[in-house]
């Protein structure tokens, strides 16, 4: 058996899954795939932010309530919250700017005073006739205390631009990562398709220059319809969430993950050789198989997927990778779907044992 057929390891199969319903059922809450997400990001601890206020209540409280859940989950994981980031970051942008501009513009303003100041102090001075000794002293003292005064102001003015500018390069960053956020998908917070194209040719390009592979997935949630009729538009969209959060989790930190259009996902995969890619995509397969995101009776609130993995070859396009790996996807849904299948220029070369 080759590499790209041995069965990725047990580990994580359920174990991770498992682990948050544990947390659902300790909790006695309602279980829905929002709440399935919120748990998953807390167990995975990828979202600081969350277990840093989950943690804080449970240690003044005991466990959480539903409307505990209900305020975490819009205040982190709310795919609308990214919106209001942009906004609020731009205008404290403005706002430093305006209070730095304000600041300038005393500064000139008070640079300016101060050289009418001295050209009357030397124009007074330069009157013989009138001059004392008294008058010179005078003079003298007004031109070092003007001198004192703008010496003051000025180390006045680079502190608060020192300190400006490092609250606007940090603005910057923060506007910079919010906006990159915010070009995603505003159901699942993924990377949005046309991020999904553009990081795909940067992907090929890249990969012609390091001489390292590039392996895709293409993952189609199986029945969504279905799904759609027992539950309801809400938790469908709710369960592609779920589908999404659990995705990211089984991918790298180099790997982007995206909503490539409805109820499909697709994940790049950089530096990746096929054969972990399967292996990745085998496991995420089986842990949503086995765990429903809606308990029910016979089962309706599980999701399966099926998915197509191909690896980029030697002059590979961005068309002709998608291709394959669209071909591979349909191959596993026309063999029965709840599989995955790589799709090589050859044809399909690997199917996943289908679990029921």
């Amino acid at each position: 058996m080759s590499t790209a057929q041995k069965k990725p390891p047990v580990r994580q199969r359920a174990d991770f899954g498992a682990a948050v319903l544990d947390e659902l059922r300790a909790t006695a809450l309602p279980a829905s795939p929002r709440a399935f997400e919120f748990w998953f990001t807390y167990k995975s601890g990828r979202n600081p932010a969350l277990n840093a206020a989950v943690d804080a209540l449970r240690g003044g409280r005991g466990e959480l309530t539903a409307s505990d859940v209900e305020q975490l989950y819009e205040r982190h994981l709310s795919p609308w919250r990214m919106s209001e980031g942009a906004d609020t970051i731009a205008a404290r942008l403005a706002d430093e700017l305006h209070i730095l501009g304000t600041a300038l513009d005393g500064a000139i303003g008070a640079t300016r005073a101060q050289r009418e100041t001295m050209i009357a102090e030397t124009s007074e001075l330069s009157i013989t006739s009138a001059l004392t000794l008294q008058r010179v002293l005078t003079a003298i003292d007004r031109l070092m205390q003007s001198s004192k005064d703008s010496q003051t102001r000025c180390a006045l003015i680079e502190a608060r631009m020192s300190a400006a500018n490092r609250e606007i390069v940090a603005l910057k960053q923060q506007l910079a990562t919010v906006r990159a956020e915010c070009a995603t998908d505003p159901l699942t917070s993924l990377a949005s398709r046309a991020t999904f194209d553009a990081a795909l040719a940067a992907a090929l390009e890249a990969a012609i220059t390091s001489r390292q592979p590039v392996a895709l997935l293409l993952c189609d949630v199986d029945y969504l319809a279905a799904f759609n009729e027992n539950f309801g538009a809400a938790a469908a969209d709710q369960a592609l969430r779920a589908v999404g959060v659990l995705l990211k989790s089984h991918a790298r930190a180099g790997d982007l993950v995206a909503r490539y259009g409805g109820d499909e996902f697709a994940v790049i995969m950089p530096q990746r050789p096929v054969s972990e890619a399967l292996a990745c995509a085998e496991r995420f397969r089986e842990v949503l198989m086995l765990h429903p995101l809606v308990p029910h009776e016979n089962g309706a609130g599980r999701l399966t997927v099926s998915v197509g993995v191909a690896g980029s070859i030697k002059g590979d396009t961005a068309s002709f990778l998608l291709r394959r790996v669209n071909n591979g996807l349909k191959v596993a849904k026309n063999e029965g779907r709840n599989r995955v299948v790589e799709m090589t220029p050859d044809g399909p070369a690997w199917y996943a044992e289908r679990r029921a």
